[in-house]
Order: C-alpha cells, then structure tokens, then sequence
C-alpha cells in the first residue's frame, strides 16, 4: 500500500496521505518520495498541498512532516488540509451561528454579551450594552449601545426599534444615534464602502439577502 500518493498540479504538487497507513510509514515513504524528486526536478521552489483525507494530525506530527521537508529546502508545504475537523471547532461554529433569545434588564455600566445572533425584547438603559458576535434584533426597549458584528463581522446587522439609541457599532465602525436619521423601524449595516449606513427595516432582506436564504435552506 503506498502510504503517500503524489499528484501534479499547474502549480507545484499535490500530496495524498493515505488514512490507512500509519504516521511512520507516511514519514518514511515521504522522505524517499521527496528526495527522488530533489534529483529530478528543476531548481525552481516548489509548492506542495498535502491532503491528509480522513485524518488529523496532532500539532506535533504536523512538526515532523514539516522537518521532513526542512531537509529539501526548495520544497515548501503551501498548504495542509482534510477531509474532517476536530469538534471543538465544529462545537464553536454551531455556538456562532446559534440565536439567542434575552430579555431583563441592562442597566448603566453592564454589558450583556452573545455568541452568534441575539433577538433582544427587553429594556437597555442608557450607559448599558448588548454585544453579539453576529446580529442584532431589537425588539425591546433600547436607549444604550448595541455592537452587532463584535469583533471583526461586518456583515452582521442591527435591525427593529434604534431611535432612541446612544449608539450603534457594528464590527469596527461607530455611529451616534440622531433621530432623524434612522426610520422609525431601521436596519443598520455596513455597506461596500465599509460605511454604517441606514435603511427601512422592510429592505433588511435586499441588503442581506443570505439571512433569508439560509432559513429557507433550514426549512427545506
């Protein structure tokens, strides 16, 4: 069984370790196969995308593969991916796409925080924060901050009841809530020229079309 299958690609070489064969049989093989071709190709650097199929490699053997090809400088891992991930990142991207459901009381100086999304029907005193890492719905009473996208997700929105508002964040940008800029029922968002910007709530699904879709998906 041949534990490292090699493969041309238009740019460098493709690499599939098989999932069968044990890490010391990978090493082994690879080590060979990346000598022979030390010797038969050009002295150009060369590339490799290493397909590990149905397989994680600790931190630790990713070391070793890595020191393999420190032997051939003119080979370089441009990539390293499989098949499958480890649960815990699969555990965190359900908790960043879960919505969350809040009510109570967000008093001066607190700060309410969210994984994911949040539909919030409570009541948000000024000096207060609700922070998400995804969007915010507001349905409550709301005259403090809301940070929609925290830190870095400006896609995220801030959509319902803003009027009253001290301010609202989304991802890095910052606006100060002035009545008669926001529509009685608004969506806030971040627009292609990375502006925070206004709208009708009822134009929620013509600037962020993807969040309808994806229910749709969830529904079918």
């Amino acid at each position: 069984m041949d534990a490292v299958i090699l493969k041309g690609r238009a740019d460098g070489f493709e690499l599939q370790l098989a999932t069968a064969a044990s890490f010391a049989e990978i090493k082994e093989q690879l080590e060979k196969l990346l000598a022979h071709l030390h010797e038969e190709t050009p002295t150009d650097t060369v590339g490799f995308v290493v397909e590990t199929g149905k397989r994680l490699f600790t931190d630790e053997q990713r070391q070793e593969l890595e020191n393999v090809f420190d032997k051939f400088p003119r080979f370089t891992i441009r990539l390293m991916r499989s098949d499958v991930v480890e649960s815990s990142a699969v555990a965190a991207k359900i908790t960043r796409a879960r919505t969350s459901f809040a009510g109570g009381i967000v008093r001066s100086g607190q700060v309410l925080s969210f994984p994911g999304d949040v539909v919030f029907t409570g009541d948000l005193h000024k000096g207060g924060t609700i922070r998400a890492n995804g969007s915010i719905y507001v349905m409550g009473s709301a005259e403090g901050v809301v940070h929609a996208g925290y830190p870095q997700n400006g896609y995220a929105v801030v959509a319902g009841r803003l009027t009253h508002l001290t301010q609202v964040r989304i991802a890095d940008t910052v606006d100060v809530v002035e009545d008669e800029n926001y529509p009685a029922a608004a969506v806030s968002y971040i627009n292609d020229q990375h502006l925070l910007v206004h709208a009708e709530l009822s134009k929620l699904q013509d600037v962020r079309p993807q969040i309808f879709e994806s229910e749709r998906m969830e529904e079918s």
